[in-house]
């Protein structure tokens, strides 16, 4: 969770997809199966082969502001690519695949070229490519058949207890995630992802927002993310090209 500081760079790879508004409602039934709650779950994952989307993006740890966009795209199970803009020039770009992530930010020219550990670094907790999709989405980045199960406030919860805690939220109405959350007590720190609202975009549920709130010691960040427009199975491309004479970026 030491990480949580380099959350600005972190939020690139914290994105999803856009359309109408579709709310939960206070639905959750008091019998329900764990077993039958996770398959809803799982039956509720968006697919897709590409998605397109554009995102505007707040910042905010109490010293700094900003605001700026990003353009999204995904090949599903691939990769992921985002280039965020500020005032109409592109500042930084991040590129991702399963087994590789680079990125250039121009305004100090540093640079990263290595392997998924640095995600994984940046959110204090092992993640696959997988699973990063997954935080995208509105799914679960865990399984949750081992996990404790009730209701609570009419959302159906999985919850585990222990060093690291980790908690994650389902609305009744279509099984996708409205928060998941980790926290390290003995350290001071979390990181909690909440999804407000979602929409439906060609017959896909999608988070319309995207908040994340993260404490490290007494620092608090929150990055707030709109999602604008989405498209589906479009071709298109994945420009990337490593910019040279940038230093090596560092943790």
């Amino acid at each position: 969770m030491k990480y949580l500081k380099y959350l600005p760079i972190a939020l690139f790879l914290l994105l999803a997809g856009c359309a109408s508004t579709q709310r939960a409602a206070n639905n959750a039934t008091a019998t329900a199966k764990k077993s039958k709650v996770v398959k809803a779950h799982e039956a509720a994952r968006t697919d897709f082969k590409t998605m397109n989307s554009r995102l505007s993006v707040s910042y905010d740890n109490s010293i700094t502001t900003r605001s700026f966009t990003v353009n999204l795209r995904m090949e599903k199970g691939k990769q992921i690519w985002m280039s965020a803009g500020l005032f109409g020039i592109t500042a930084a770009k991040v590129y991702i695949t399963p087994d590789r992530v680079q990125f250039y930010e121009k305004l100090n020219k540093r640079a990263f070229d290595g392997d998924f550990s640095l995600i994984s670094d940046f959110l204090g907790e092992e993640i696959s490519f997988q699973q990063l999709e997954d935080l995208l989405l509105g799914q679960s980045v865990e399984p949750l058949e081992n996990k404790d199960f009730t209701i609570v406030n009419n959302e159906y919860q999985f919850q585990q207890v222990a060093v690291i805690t980790k908690m994650f939220n389902l609305r009744p109405t279509d099984f996708k995630i409205s928060e998941q959350s980790i926290s390290k007590p003995s350290e001071g720190s979390f990181l909690k992802v909440n999804y407000p609202e979602y929409q439906i975009v060609d017959g896909r549920i999608i988070p319309t927002e995207i908040k994340i709130d993260a404490l490290q010691g007494d620092r608090v960040s929150k990055v707030d993310m709109e999602l604008k427009s989405v498209d589906f199975d479009q071709e298109m491309t994945f420009p990337f090209n490593m910019p040279s004479g940038y230093s090596p970026f560092k943790l």
